[in-house]
């Protein structure tokens, strides 16, 4: 009786020739199905260019706000709160009132963010941004 030898048995294989091209088409299909995120800025109306028109003195707010991020008018400090009342009473006794929001280059961005949050919340629909004239 002849014994067979036993023949070196290897295990099944796994074909990897399209290894690659599965990958390379699984990266496409996330890259295109993600979602990219967009970051949100201000939505400002801006007027066309055009003339420039004189506003009278009286129909002007101006509201400063100053590197250290303290908002005033007319040279009087206020908190954010009060410049919601007061931007609103002056409103109320001019309908035609501009508010300058005058911001240093060097304030911090949130406040100017929060204040002009503010003059949106007094209903304030005319309202001007503008930098500091720094000497």
């Amino acid at each position: 009786m002849l014994l067979r030898r036993e023949e070196e048995r290897k295990g099944p294989s796994i074909p990897t020739a399209s290894l690659g091209d599965i990958a390379f088409l699984l990266i496409i299909f996330f890259m295109v199905t993600s979602i990219f995120s967009r970051e949100k800025g201000l939505k400002i109306v801006l007027p066309p260019k055009g003339e420039q028109v004189k506003l009278k003195s009286e129909n002007i707010l101006t509201v400063l706000v100053n590197p250290y991020g303290e908002v005033s008018i007319a040279g009087e400090r206020i908190t954010l709160k009060e410049l919601r009342e007061r931007v609103r009473a002056a409103l109320e006794k001019n309908p035609e009132l501009v508010v300058a929001l005058k911001v240093s280059r060097n304030a911090p961005y949130k406040t100017m963010i929060d204040a002009f949050d503010e003059l949106k919340a007094a209903k304030a629909e005319r309202i001007s941004l503008a930098p500091v004239k720094e000497e």
